[in-house]
């Protein structure tokens, strides 16, 4: 199970969602998880979708529902909503994703150094966004940015900007087109 840590409401707070909570959120929002995902990382997010992950992952971490539904009322319109989708976001790719051990052990290398998540492979891409290739050619380059954009807010690993360029040719070297 992966847990989230984060500040939020005046004080650091667990966020986790289980498989219940996943089934919940996807009840709450009327959507499935993973358009859940690329819409909260990729900016184009409804309130309900951040709302949601945010009341779900406190449950999930732990805390009562009747102290949830107190904490989201009282809470969640004082941030301005980038910042409760950045936690949301966080939540949802931890979940999608998981998260890297970063308590470094003896003989460990610096854990403070993370190398860069670098996008190169089609199937990279998919698994890291829980998307088909075909869904992935079919992203506008400005939704691919989004999606790397939101991933970036949620992750310690940052993925660097990838040009349309260097976009497309991913996508064609996993499937060119077919000239006739």
């Amino acid at each position: 199970m992966v847990e989230v840590v984060a500040e939020w409401a005046g004080t650091d707070r667990l966020f986790q969602l289980v498989f219940g909570g996943v089934l919940d959120l996807e009840e709450a929002t009327g959507d499935g998880i993973g358009s859940i995902f690329i819409q909260v990382t990729g900016g184009q997010f409804k309130a309900k979708h951040v709302f949601h992950t945010i009341r779900l992952g406190l449950i999930g971490g732990g805390m009562s529902i009747l102290d949830t539904k107190r904490l989201m009322d009282t809470h969640f319109d004082t941030r301005p909503y980038m910042e409760n989708a950045a936690l949301a976001g966080r939540i949802l790719a931890d979940l999608m994703v998981g998260v890297e051990d970063t308590k470094a052990s003896e003989g460990d290398v610096d854990q403070g150094a993370l190398e860069p998540h670098k996008f190169s492979e089609v199937s990279q891409i998919c698994r890291v966004f829980n998307l088909s290739p075909l869904d992935l050619r079919k992203l506008r380059y400005a939704d691919f940015v989004n999606m790397v954009r939101g991933f970036n807010a949620a992750s310690d690993k940052k993925a660097p900007h990838l040009s349309e360029d260097e976009f497309i040719d991913i996508l064609n070297r996993y499937e060119p087109e077919v000239t006739q």
